[in-house]
């Protein structure tokens, strides 16, 4: 059976939101190409019809993941002051909710300790997505006038990354919420976003 160059495109697409989803929970060394193909209930062999390699799906499947956090990042800063969206941002980054939801997270936290073990081109993509997330706040900083905006954007991301990896790292409920709320405080009292 033929199908039409939407359905193709739409299967493709399903296929590497399942492998962003997967990547989160378990990284990609552990991405299964039969098992992700079957909880789709597609054939591994159509997988080829689609992507020339596991490595290419991977290194898909991370833009895709990039893709939706910028996604939400802009959702945030719509329609509202840049210091307010920024303030939303930073309070949804490092709440409880984003730290126990892995499989829609943040993909910096969800991937580094796997960038070794990436092939070349995920590695690629993964710096192209950090590079557009710092490059993002920047903008955020230069509309709200500070000072070394790149500095100081890339300062903020390592702190929300850092600081949810730990907090996602501890099993002690409150030690993981003060952890969160501690970095919230700091980083928006830096930005001067408490006044």
């Amino acid at each position: 059976m033929r199908y039409d160059i939407e359905h193709k495109q739409r299967t493709h697409e399903k296929i590497v939101r399942e492998a962003a989803k997967a990547i989160r929970q378990q990284g990609p060394d552990k991405v299964g190409i039969a098992s992700l193909m079957a909880r789709l209930g597609l054939t591994q062999g159509g997988f080829y019809a689609h992507f020339k390699s596991k490595n290419v799906l991977i290194a898909e499947a991370i833009t895709h993941i990039f893709d939706e956090r910028y996604e939400m990042f802009q959702n945030f800063l719509n329609d509202t002051d840049p210091a307010e969206g920024l303030a939303r941002y930073i309070d949804y980054y490092l709440s409880t909710q984003h730290r126990d939801r892995r499989d829609k997270g943040c993909p910096v936290v969800a991937l580094n300790s796997d960038l070794a073990r990436m092939p070349t081109i995920a590695k690629k993509r993964f710096e192209a997505g950090m590079q557009r997330m710092a490059e993002s706040l920047a903008d955020i900083m230069k509309k709200l006038n500070k000072p070394q905006p790149h500095a100081l954007a890339t300062s903020i991301l390592s702190e929300m990354v850092g600081a949810m990896a730990v907090a996602r790292s501890v099993s002690n409920t409150d030690l993981s919420e003060q952890i969160l709320e501690t970095a919230r405080a700091s980083i928006k009292e830096r930005v001067g976003l408490n006044t």
